[in-house]
């Protein structure tokens, strides 16, 4: 994932998005975006999470780092086909992403694409909310839909959704770099309508969520070579594992691009099964490496959920779940506000680099998302929590 410099790179780039209100091009340029609260995210109006993007190059000689924020007046607006109560609606979504790059920035950078709509995953998105051929087990509709297939869950459809939105980005990245070696992992955050939470997760970057009393819930596994289950998807593409890495090169079961992985998929039609009765064509789920995601929902709840965190492993190299919630709950008890702590995690983050371990000399990127409830200010949240913490720790009554 690059080569390694004589001395670290610690410039940081810090984007603290309070909402306040700024200009549109003063936004683009400051380092620090700042816009004025709606303070609300109710159906209806623009949902809005206060978060805080850190990144840091560090020792390496590339940023192959990229995320995507797509929130407040970004926030993707989609038509949806509701099959459980056969009707359409619209669904406005927050989305937060991590994609940590190898081989090159290229695969990161197109999957971000916040500039051009045209490009990225949130487009791909877009179009699988909008296009889905999806039913509901036991619900006839009014119409004469045709449906591929049924599910018994509205959570159980959207995750399937958000597979199909990997997968048709996958595809849309080997028209461009199906020669290149370059790939990139991908968490995802989508804050739908303000109520539920869905990460898809694609290789080992991570996503943890905050709750009341201390609790840490994980919302991604690492998708690693040696794992049994992504281990026999491996053998049975005819690839091979050798020092927990796939061909002995990839330290990752799945990813985006990384086609030199995925030679017995067709991208140039969606046949599977034979192809002119020679050579068998697996379904990109199939593959040796995969960009179909692991999905997991969650009903918000505003009374106990607190903050997201999304961050490469980069940063998941030097912290453990648990000791990553703590180091930002010990600072926002002391009254810190997002830029300063996620400043500190990549100043601990570089000065802990052991060139023995090879720990700390990756890019990071983390992001922290507020859960602040319909209305609530940030403000209100940092005494909310800064209250909340010191009567966990006995402070106060």
């Amino acid at each position: 994932m690059g080569q390694l410099l004589s001395h670290p790179l610690t410039e940081k780039t810090i984007i603290y998005n309070e909402y306040e209100n700024f200009p549109n091009e003063l936004q683009k340029h400051r380092l620090v975006h700042r816009s004025r609260p709606n303070l609300s995210h109710e159906k209806g109006s623009h949902p809005q999470f206060f978060n805080c993007v850190g990144s840091m190059q560090g020792y390496r000689l590339t940023q192959e780092d990229a995320h995507l924020v797509a929130n407040c007046e970004s926030v993707l607006s989609v038509g949806f086909y509701n099959p459980f109560e056969d009707i359409e609606e619209k669904l406005q979504i927050s989305i937060f992403g991590v994609f940590d790059g190898h081989g090159g920035g290229e695969c990161s950078e197109f999957v971000s694409s916040e500039e051009d709509r045209e490009e990225g995953i949130r487009k791909w998105i877009k179009f699988a909310f909008e296009t889905h051929e999806y039913g509901a087990r036991n619900v006839t509709p009014k119409s004469d839909r045709k449906f591929t297939r049924s599910f018994h869950t509205s959570e159980g459809l959207i995750s399937q959704i958000l597979k199909d939105a990997f997968l048709l980005q996958d595809r849309e990245l080997y028209c461009h770099f199906a020669k290149e070696s370059c790939g990139t992992t991908a968490i995802v955050a989508l804050l739908i309508n303000g109520e539920m939470l869905y990460v898809a997760n694609t290789g080992d970057s991570r996503c943890v969520l905050s709750t009341k009393g201390g609790g840490v819930k994980n919302f991604s596994f690492d998708h690693k070579p040696q794992h049994i289950g992504e281990l026999v998807r491996i053998n049975d593409d005819g690839g091979t594992v050798s020092l927990g890495r796939v061909g002995g090169v990839l330290a990752l079961s799945r990813a985006f691009g990384d086609f030199q992985f995925k030679t017995s998929v067709s991208y140039k039609n969606n046949a599977f099964g034979l192809s002119g009765g020679q050579k068998y064509v697996a379904p990109a789920q199939e593959s040796q490496v995969t960009a179909e995601p692991d999905v997991l929902p969650h009903r918000i709840s505003y009374d106990r959920d607190e903050f997201l965190i999304l961050a490469c492993d980069g940063i998941w190299d030097l912290y453990s779940n648990k000791n990553l919630t703590q180091f930002i709950k010990y600072h926002l008890a002391l009254g810190q506000k997002l830029d300063d702590i996620v400043t500190k995690l990549l100043d601990h983050g570089i000065n802990s680099a052991d060139s023995n371990t090879g720990v700390g000399f990756d890019n990071m990127t983390i992001i922290i998302v507020v859960l602040n409830r319909p209305g609530e200010s940030l403000a209100e949240w940092y005494n909310k929590m800064k209250t909340r913490l010191e009567r966990e720790k006995g402070l106060i009554a």
